[in-house]
């Protein structure tokens, strides 16, 4: 984070020439954010392997100020407290604790330099939709769930007409490095994360928009191993059609791991249909992720980079802490039908069915949850939104997961419910 800091002062420095011809002035833009979540999670872990079921109420509240100086550059800070209150946490703590409190964003921004570059730098949220849906780019912070998603990191963004391209650095910490109120002493992360990432973006004509990138990351441990080192090439695709749109991803990884070779593919496509006015649209996808042969000496399994969020499935999102780890998406084939429906101008109403595999086996010394099938399961998903007005928006989201042979013989259904209301300013 000191790092970041100090291009933070580097980049302050360089805009000082433009500073001068900027308005005298400095403003203050205030936001904040009250979350309330209730959630219930049965089997999602352990698949009744052991008493998992957990139910409580999750209480997240975020404060932040924007201060303006000149029109020329800007300062962002942001606080975040999530405290969990428990009805009933089997095997865990069902007291009510208040949680840490953390600094979430502190970041430096400079827009237009020079008319064309945009630097920012700092502790910062990368948005999902800016990185090709998220693919790879989503959550720095994966251990602690929605509290924060915030990288420490330093971006350079240069602009054209219809394209840009983008150098940045990450360094994701295992805990955090800055001062915590009540602190708690929580991971945020599987270990120390480094990274280095060109990424473009181009619209090619009305149809067709790319993004291709190169993203290199160094992890010091997790479920591969110590001193792991990736390189991922690849491009997210959008073609319009007009009548259909077609999404795509697909990337090519090259590794070392523990001086392990490390080679993986992984992507996806789906194709949007619109039917009618009422459902938009009629979506069929398809998702591809590499899986390790425990018998090869090559390590082939798949590494979602910072894609590490519940994207496909929060069931599927812990059940992968019995695997590689929690959101790290590997060894998976997923088949998704899913249907938007627009009922009521401010509700809108989101149902999948997923057919989900493996690639490969998997045995595990320290989980009994494997068996000895590739059928992962099948899984139900349903989201109902509303939107009372801009800053007031609620929805319930719910899943079923019905396990296959990849998982134990006699291996339970596991349950997920959310219930969330959220205010802003």
């Amino acid at each position: 984070m000191k790092k970041i800091l100090i291009v933070s002062l580097i980049a302050l420095f360089v805009s000082q020439p433009v500073l001068a011809d900027g308005e005298k002035n400095i403003s203050f833009i205030f936001d904040g954010l009250a979350r309330i979540r209730y959630e219930f999670h049965n089997n999602n872990k352990t698949l009744g392997s052991k008493n998992d079921e957990r139910d409580y109420f999750r209480f997240k509240f975020s404060g932040g100020v924007l201060a303006d100086f000149y029109d020329v550059f800007s300062i962002y800070g942001r606080l975040t407290n999530e405290s969990r209150s428990y009805i009933y946490n089997a095997g865990g703590n069902a007291e009510y604790n208040i949680d840490e409190v953390v600094i979430d964003n502190l970041f430096l921004s400079i827009p237009k330099l020079f008319g064309t570059i945009d630097i920012k730098a700092g502790r910062m949220d990368l948005a999902i939709s800016e990185y090709g849906e998220g693919f790879l780019i989503a959550d720095g912070t994966p251990l602690d769930g929605s509290k924060t998603f915030y990288f420490n990191a330093a971006r350079m963004r240069y602009s054209a007409p219809e394209s840009s391209i983008e150098l940045l650095s990450v360094y994701n910490t295992e805990y955090d490095d800055l001062p915590v109120i009540n602190d708690q002493d929580i991971r945020i992360n599987d270990s120390l994360e480094t990274a280095f990432i060109i990424y473009g973006r181009k619209k090619i004509n009305e149809k067709l928009y790319i993004e291709p990138y190169y993203m290199w990351k160094t992890e010091a441990s997790g479920p591969f191993g110590n001193d792991v080192s990736i390189n991922t090439f690849g491009s997210y695709v959008k073609y319009d059609m007009e009548k259909a749109v077609i999404r795509a991803q697909a990337a090519v990884q090259l590794g070392n791991y523990n001086d392990e070779i490390g080679r993986a593919f992984g992507g996806y496509a789906y194709l949007d249909i619109p039917v009618m006015d009422i459902v938009k649209p009629f979506s069929i996808g398809y998702v591809y992720l590499s899986g390790d042969d425990e018998n090869s000496q090559t390590v082939e399994a798949w590494n979602p980079v910072f894609g590490r969020y519940p994207a496909l499935s929060d069931i599927l999102h812990a059940l992968y802490s019995q695997e590689s780890g929690y959101g790290y998406w590997t060894n998976l084939q997923l088949l998704k039908f899913e249907t938007t429906f627009k009922p009521l101008k401010r509700m809108s109403i989101i149902a999948s069915y997923n057919f989900v595999y493996a690639n490969e086996t998997v045995t595990s010394t320290t989980s009994t949850i494997f068996g000895t099938g590739k059928h992962r399961g099948n899984l139900a998903r349903c989201r109902i939104a509303y939107n009372f007005s801009k800053n007031f928006s609620s929805y319930v989201s719910g899943e079923y997961f019905v396990p296959g042979d990849f998982y134990y013989k006699g291996a339970k259904n596991a349950s997920f419910l959310r219930i969330e209301f959220m205010a802003k300013i």
